[in-house]
């Protein structure tokens, strides 16, 4: 078992942003200050909420918790894993319990389940009952009531008895509770989607729900259930019985002031309940450094995307094949081909940057590159896709591509610190043309307990501008001088270097500028198995 400190450097460091985000937004030396950083209890923040597009196209509201806030609460969860854990024990039927990894590992703060692991226990669950009843919640993480996190602890009726008495004052899911409640303003309702924090939290709710649904008298053992975080299956031998789990779900979730999606609610039979298994048709490619190759490929993708709506094909293809599409001979059709998938979906670019900007960087930019990225930026911009908007602005960087003022104009209507924390960036490299009047206003009233702690902290630790609206570190809007000790101690949480803009920057994907190369090995790249993580790909 991982000890308390193991936890918190990892929650620290690897679980802090979403992972949704470019390789820029990390978090360095956070974990350093972990015994000097002494926020109080009482402290409170607001969470910094953006929109993002899900791998559908659909936008999802993200978020960045306040880090003092997420200290406390990160620090919270590593002393008191033990109890955490025995919570999850309730449930037999969850297939993405948060566990953090025994060796010190890349990735992520905490291991969830793979897309195969899924794939494997839905295929049981089909081949073990006749009828799969499908049920998901509706807007998950933003329905969440922190206050139901002693309930699910505890169970509703013992943590009523306890509150009425006076006796939850103490308990460890009511501290909870508060420091949940502290992330964002003290509300009560919602968590944000992306810190690994999340996902632990959530799973306390599964967990107790699991174990209600399945008890006695519901006619529902854990054998005829099997969730994905929020995506339920529930196997059943006649049509009545489905009905009944779908009411006995209903009201489980109901008691802990959750929703059913309707919407994704349905009923298959036989071979009509089919788990994604689309991978399988990527298992026929043969590793040639070809024309052939790519065409395959790309026709694949474009086909399986379209047959299986509800899986992410394109970031699994091109995380699979990624190293093989860029070892390959052909690379200008491999070019055409990502610029061809960017522009049908420019909410892929998370997925296809990683190869198409090491392509970039090995044939030079061009106009038609240049026009890529501006197109990208007024598209994503448009449609309020914070997420993908940052991809267009990291790839600017990374290709040392300039900006023209209304490129960068488009980027403030979205109003967002992150946003705006690499326009800066980019303007400081002189790349980006910027009315920094405007980005003054925007922050001259703003402290550190608000959303945009990120610009105000980094713009002034790096000299970006010296104006009063970005000179506030250890002054009355720095409540306690949290965040002139983390300047202090070096601390950052937007990263500049330069090993930040190169492929190998991109966890997971195994890629190195040399990968590009002629003299990179086709055959050692043709087999790579790649297991695609779900991480919050299954988030509403």
């Amino acid at each position: 078992m991982t000890s308390a400190t193991t936890r918190l450097t990892r929650l620290l460091d690897r679980g802090f942003y979403p992972v949704e985000l470019p390789p820029s937004f990390r978090t360095h030396r956070f974990s350093s200050i972990g015994n000097t950083l002494n926020p109080k209890n009482g402290y409170y923040g607001s969470t910094t909420f953006f929109d993002g597009a899900t791998f559908r196209g659909h936008l999802r509201t993200f978020g960045v918790i306040n880090p003092a806030n997420y200290f406390l609460l990160s620090q919270f969860i590593a002393n008191n894993w033990a109890d955490i854990a025995k919570v999850y024990r309730l449930s037999s039927c969850s297939g993405s319990r948060p566990k953090f990894p025994r060796v010190q590992s890349d990735g992520r703060a905490i291991e969830t389940a793979s897309l195969a692991a899924k794939r494997q226990n839905q295929q049981h669950l089909a081949s073990s009952f006749p009828i799969i009843l499908n049920l998901d919640i509706n807007r998950f993480y933003g329905s969440i009531y922190t206050h139901s996190l002693p309930w699910a602890v505890l169970g509703k009726q013992e943590a009523k008895r306890r509150y009425s008495s006076g006796a939850l004052t103490g308990h460890w899911s009511d501290q909870l509770d508060r420091l949940v409640r502290s992330c964002n303003q003290r509300q009560t309702v919602g968590i944000p989607i992306g810190p690994d924090t999340s996902r632990i939290i959530s799973e306390l709710l599964l967990s107790r729900i699991d174990f209600e649904l399945c008890s006695k008298g519901t006619g529902i053992t854990s054998a005829q259930v099997y969730h994905n975080i929020d995506d339920y299956q529930i196997g059943a031998f006649e049509t009545g019985f489905s009905e009944n789990a779908q009411s006995q779900f209903v009201r489980s979730i109901s008691r802990y002031e959750l929703r059913l999606n309707d919407f994704k609610t349905s009923v298959q039979q036989g071979v009509e309940f089919k788990p994604s298994n689309f991978q399988r048709q990527f298992d026929v490619l043969q590793g040639k450094s070809s024309r052939a190759f790519v065409e395959h490929f790309f026709d694949l993708v474009y086909t399986a995307s379209q047959l299986n709506y509800d899986s992410n094909v394109v970031g699994y293809a091109l995380k699979r094949f990624g190293r093989a599409l860029a070892a390959n001979n052909e690379q200008p059709l491999v070019r055409e081909y990502l610029q061809r998938l960017l522009f049908t979906g420019p909410f892929h670019a998370r997925w296809i940057f990683p190869i198409l900007l090491g392509i970039y960087h090995q044939t030079g930019t061009n106009p038609e590159i240049r026009r890529v990225i501006s197109w990208g930026i007024e598209v994503c911009a448009r449609r309020n896709d914070a997420i993908s908007l940052l991809w267009f602005l990291y790839a600017a960087i990374f290709l040392n591509i300039r900006l023209s003022t209304s490129s960068c104009n488009q980027c403030f209507g979205i109003s967002n610190a992150l946003v705006d924390i690499v326009l800066f960036h980019g303007k400081s490299l002189g790349l980006f043309s910027i009315s920094v009047g405007v980005l003054r206003s925007r922050y001259l009233k703003s402290d550190y307990s608000s959303p945009d702690w990120l610009p105000l902290y980094e713009i002034e630790r790096r000299g970006w501008d010296t104006s009063p609206a970005f000179t506030k570190l250890g002054q009355q809007q720095d409540h306690l001088g949290l965040y002139e000790h983390m300047r202090t101690n070096d601390v950052e949480f937007y990263l500049t270097d330069n090993e930040v803009y190169t492929v190998e920057a991109f966890d997971g994907w195994n890629l190195t500028q040399e990968s590009f190369t002629e003299e990179a090995h086709f055959e050692d790249y043709a087999h790579d198995l790649y297991d695609y993580v779900n991480d919050w790909e299954n988030y509403e």
